[in-house]
């Protein structure tokens, strides 16, 4: 056979992998973006039906609450179990959580269907985030990822208010069940071992990108002090990004925002993201990781305090054309971060955890407040928070940036001796 057609072949092969690789991840992790992306319209749905601002939000933070256990009890197993069953198992348990929260005539009910979505969730997302963590790439399948749930975030933020208007939840929680059931059978293509993603990454890797080893095989190092930072960083970083996305759509319309604009500038935040997001897989690494993770953290806390603070549309959409930018800009470097430290998937699945807890927080947080105090204090709240994130993830970001720079020096030698 020609050469040229078996590296024709060889091409396509890689190809075919790696997008049902990016395809069957993204369906895994799939539920976490549906419920973040539902979030603000079911939010003010819930409010409509009669709950307060402290009540949806405690919906909120327990079925976050329940993601982030989830993955804190299986981080350790990861390396020995298949992604593939933990992903499609956390879906189905996903969806039965959301039947339950559909068919909820009390607030009791709906906590029991909130708790199994999240931990549901949370398992899926743990077989997702394992297999990605084994790619030396991690940082560009993480921004496509996080691309496409971006796609996700504003179809739903567009069409899903008219679903809901006047207070009907259980549609909502209905169409989210019926996308689960739509991304399962996708899931198939995730590697059925830990070990098989890190071949396809082998497989499908640029010739002109230069493969590193993990930078702490060793659990000890994996889990150091700087590791421990960049979790509380995370947590952070996501208790303030919660603290605004569970309440953007129900924020603008009390402010005197149109609804149906409200529902327009929350869909254009995630459009906006897309180009985030894309920027990121473009970019990967070229520009290492400090740079990006304090660039997106500058945007991204702007644009929070000008959404928040604003009560006209042209403000409005300028915060959230900078929220979401810098938002899907900079969360595939702070997994990433944490991805190229251990590649056998569980600092990335701990990271799963730091940032569910936050994102437990942040609604719970921001519903008292609102129903309590005022919006000056959110904002208060949420550029704090943001910015003391930013100074945690830089130590270990320098660090790794520096062992790299470290593993690429020989072999560049090696190069240049042959």
């Amino acid at each position: 056979m020609p050469k040229f057609r078996v590296g024709l072949d060889a091409l396509l092969i890689g190809l075919r992998r790696e997008y049902r690789f990016v395809l069957a991840s993204f369906a895994a992790s799939g539920i976490g973006y549906l419920g973040s992306a539902a979030a603000p319209v079911l939010v003010n749905a819930l409010i409509d039906a009669g709950l307060d601002h402290h009540q949806a939000g405690d919906l909120g933070a327990i079925e976050l609450l329940s993601l982030a256990l989830a993955t804190v009890v299986i981080a350790p197993y990861v390396p020995k179990i298949s992604h593939r069953k933990l992903a499609m198992s956390g879906t189905m348990m996903a969806v039965l959580g959301l039947s339950i929260s559909a068919f909820s005539v009390d607030y009791a009910t709906m906590i029991v269907g909130r708790i199994a979505t999240g931990f549901g969730s949370g398992l899926a997302i743990s077989g997702a985030n394992a297999a990605v963590a084994a790619r030396e790439d991690a940082e560009r399948i993480f921004a496509i990822i996080w691309t496409m749930g971006g796609a996700i975030t504003a179809s739903l933020a567009m069409y899903l208010p008219r679903v809901v208007e006047g207070g009907e939840y259980p549609l909502g929680f209905g169409s989210l069940v019926l996308l689960c059931l739509v991304g399962l059978p996708f899931i198939v293509w995730l590697p059925p071992r830990p070990g098989a993603s890190a071949q396809s990454a082998a497989e499908s890797v640029e010739p002109t990108a230069t493969p590193l080893e993990s930078l702490n095989p060793d659990l000890k190092r994996a889990f150091g002090p700087l590791v421990w930072m960049t979790f509380v960083g995370m947590f952070l970083y996501s208790a303030a990004e919660q603290a605004l996305w569970n309440f953007a759509y129900n924020i603008p319309i009390e402010a005197g925002v149109d609804p149906e604009l409200a529902a327009q500038i929350l869909a254009f935040t995630t459009i906006m993201g897309l180009a985030g997001g894309a920027i990121a897989a473009i970019l990967g690494v070229r520009l290492g990781r400090v740079f990006p993770i304090v660039l997106g953290c500058l945007l991204s806390v702007t644009g929070r305090w000008l959404y928040i603070s604003s009560d006209t549309g042209v403000t409005l959409l300028f915060g959230s054309l900078l929220w979401g930018v810098g938002f899907y800009f900079v969360s595939p470097y702070q997994v990433g971060l944490v991805a190229a430290v251990d590649r056998k998937g569980r600092a990335a699945v701990a990271s799963a955890a730091a940032f569910n807890f936050g994102y437990a927080a942040g609604p719970g947080l921001a519903g008292r407040i609102l129903e309590y105090m005022d919006r000056e204090w959110l904002m208060l709240f949420i550029a704090t928070s943001t910015l003391i994130s930013m100074l945690l993830f830089l130590p270990l970001a320098i660090q790794v940036e520096r062992e790299a720079r470290r593993a690429r020096a020989p072999a560049a030698g090696r190069l240049d001796a042959g």
